[in-house]
């Protein structure tokens, strides 16, 4: 029991530098009401694995659902967790409160929770907010700003931000990819990291880089 209560202690101390609300950005812009999305991404901060520094292979997989055409509700499952004998989970909701008009962009915000989960241990629960800002840029193309926040508060409080930017392409009616560069515990100092993180800024944080792609389904178009 020690042992599996040490695996929540230690782990979330390297999960929120290396997978600092993870994946990709949640809901870049709003789904319409009844429309469901489902979007799977992968990568994290550059680190030296084996010698290559390549992104870290953290994959999220998340559903969303559009309450109206601006609120919605989301779940994801962590698979990398699962590979540390974690169940990891996130859900949250959504809300679009700025809609694109010239210059002003569409602007929303997502809050919600991250739990790390030892099944027959203990968990640890991260409170979650993002804001994001976006541009449609024709048919196709859209890009987009802001910055995520994972809050820390049973072993130590901490707030860890992770700024990004990124852009979307939209492939066909309902599938699109998006490319993120965020620049992960930029407050944080670099080394010395349980992880070797190959792109710090200043010595603090970590550049790194995730790629996701996104299926729309279903939804009440009238």
């Amino acid at each position: 029991m020690k042992h599996k209560f040490l695996i929540l202690a230690v782990l979330p101390a390297v999960f929120l530098l290396a997978a600092v609300r993870c994946g990709t950005v949640t809901a870049v812009t709003p789904l319409r009401r009844g429309e469901s999305a489902l979007a799977i991404s992968v990568g994290g901060p550059v680190a030296d694995v084996a010698g290559t520094n390549i992104p870290l292979p953290y994959a999220v997989a998340r559903y969303r659902y559009g309450l109206n055409d601006q609120a919605g509700i989301y779940v994801g499952g962590h698979l990398l967790a699962a590979g540390f004998g974690l169940a990891g989970i996130d859900f949250g909701f959504s809300y679009h409160f700025l809609q694109q008009q010239g210059w002003v962009p569409t602007v929303g915000a997502i809050a919600g929770i991250t739990a790390l989960i030892q099944p027959g241990g203990g968990e640890a629960l991260f409170p979650q907010l993002d804001l994001v800002a976006s541009y449609r840029l024709g048919d196709r193309f859209t890009t987009y700003f802001g910055s995520q926040s994972v809050y820390q508060f049973q072993y130590r409080p901490n707030v860890v931000l992770a700024p990004f930017v990124g852009g979307g392409f939209k492939v066909s009616d309902p599938f699109s990819l998006n490319l993120e560069a965020k620049w992960y515990a930029p407050t944080e100092k670099t080394h010395p990291r349980n992880v070797n993180y190959s792109l710090p800024i200043a010595e603090h944080g970590a550049v790194g880089f995730v790629l996701g792609a996104n299926w729309l389904f279903g939804g009440n178009h009238e």
